[in-house]
C-alpha cells in the first residue's frame, strides 16, 4: 500500500524543471559615459573645485553623456573556469568616443542561479583621439583654432587609440530566458602606450537574452 502510494505521488508530482542549459547569449544597454565610479582602488572625487569658464579637467571632458552597448557572449568554454568570449559595441549617442572590443568573462551564480557575478577583461579600439589637436600652437589661423578648441573641450584624449576593458556585472535572471545586469565598465591602457592616460569609467544597466531553446 505505502509503496502504491510513494508511486503514484511520483507520477503526479513529475520530474524537477531542468536548470536553463548555458548558452550563447545576446545583450543590449544604456550606460552613463564618464560615471565617477571605479572599483579597483581609485580614489572617487565629487567635490573638485569649479574652473574658470573655459577650463576643464582632464579626463571629463565626454563626462554626462549616454552610451548604448550591444553585446554577445558564447557559451561557456570547457577552459581556464569556463570564459565566455564577448565582443562588444558601445556608442556615444552624442558623437563622443566609442568602443569596440573583445574579451573573455567569467561568472559565478548563486541563489540557485537566480543571480551571478560576473567580472571579465578585454581588448578595445576607440574611434575617438590618441590626443586631441593643440588649440594654442603657434601659427594657426583663428578659424582652425577655435575648432581645435571645440575639439578639445568636447573630447578625451586617451593617450592610445588601444585600451584594456577590464569589466564586471551583476545579474538577476527574470526567468529561464530573460535577465537584468548592472554592469561597470573601464577602459584605459595604465599608461603602456604613453604618459596620458585618463581613463573612463562607465555604468549602466543591461537587458540580457540567451540564445536557443
Amino acid at each position: 500500500m505505502l509503496a502504491f502510494v510513494s508511486t503514484t505521488a511520483m507520477a503526479q508530482e513529475g520530474p524537477a524543471p531542468a536548470a536553463p542549459r548555458e548558452a550563447a547569449e545576446v545583450a543590449i544597454g544604456v550606460l552613463h559615459h564618464g560615471a565617477n565610479f571605479h572599483p579597483l582602488g581609485s580614489k572617487l572625487i565629487f567635490d573638485l573645485p569649479k574652473l574658470p569658464p573655459g577650463q576643464i579637467y582632464e579626463g571629463s571632458e565626454e563626462d554626462g553623456t549616454v552610451d548604448v552597448q550591444i553585446a554577445y557572449r558564447t557559451a561557456p568554454l570547457r577552459i581556464l573556469l569556463k570564459p565566455r568570449l564577448t565582443a562588444k559595441a558601445q556608442i556615444n549617442t552624442a558623437g563622443r568616443t566609442s568602443f569596440f572590443s573583445v574579451g573573455a568573462e567569467w561568472r559565478q551564480h548563486i541563489l540557485r542561479g537566480r543571480v551571478y557575478g560576473q567580472v571579465g577583461i578585454g581588448a578595445t579600439v576607440i574611434d575617438g583621439y590618441r590626443f586631441a589637436p593643440d588649440p594654442f600652437q603657434p601659427g594657426i589661423s583663428d578659424a582652425e583654432a577655435w575648432r581645435r578648441y571645440d575639439i578639445y573641450r568636447r573630447r578625451t584624449s586617451f593617450g592610445s587609440k588601444i585600451l584594456f576593458n577590464p569589466n564586471a556585472s551583476i545579474g538577476v535572471r527574470v526567468d529561464r530566458r530573460w535577465a537584468v545586469e548592472l554592469a561597470w565598465e573601464h577602459y584605459s591602457h595604465r599608461q603602456i602606450f604613453s604618459d596620458t592616460n585618463p581613463g573612463i569609467d562607465n555604468v549602466g544597466i543591461r537587458i540580457v537574452r540567451r540564445l536557443g531553446r
